[in-house]
């Protein structure tokens, strides 16, 4: 089975994967429930208007207290736009590289 090579991004058409990096100390599930609406209605706000921004999912490392969101974008530019509406400091965007596993095409 033929895999990519580690280095090649993987891209969804012409856009490409970003981190997005927030710091939240004594955070409840509840309110992650809430961040996560905001920063997925705020994706979808921005694509009903011909952005070309989508919010993928997010993972909370709970005891560094860092939320990691990925999106699916053109350019940072719309993904800091989104992350700015959504109304959520951030501490970084990062371009990024899926590296699937195995089982993964």
């Amino acid at each position: 089975m033929a895999r990519r090579p580690a280095s090649r991004p993987v891209v969804y058409g012409h856009w490409q994967l970003f981190l997005v990096e927030r710091r939240l100390l004594e955070v409840s599930a509840p309110q992650l429930a809430v961040l996560q609406a905001a920063l997925s209605g705020a994706a979808a706000r921005f694509s009903a208007r011909g952005e070309h921004v989508r919010y993928l999912r997010s993972i909370f490392l709970t005891r560094q207290g860092r939320l990691i969101s990925l999106f699916a974008a053109e350019d940072t530019g719309a993904v800091r736009a989104v992350n700015e509406a959504a109304l959520i400091p951030f501490t970084s965007i990062e371009p990024a590289v899926d590296l699937p596993g195995p089982s993964q095409p």
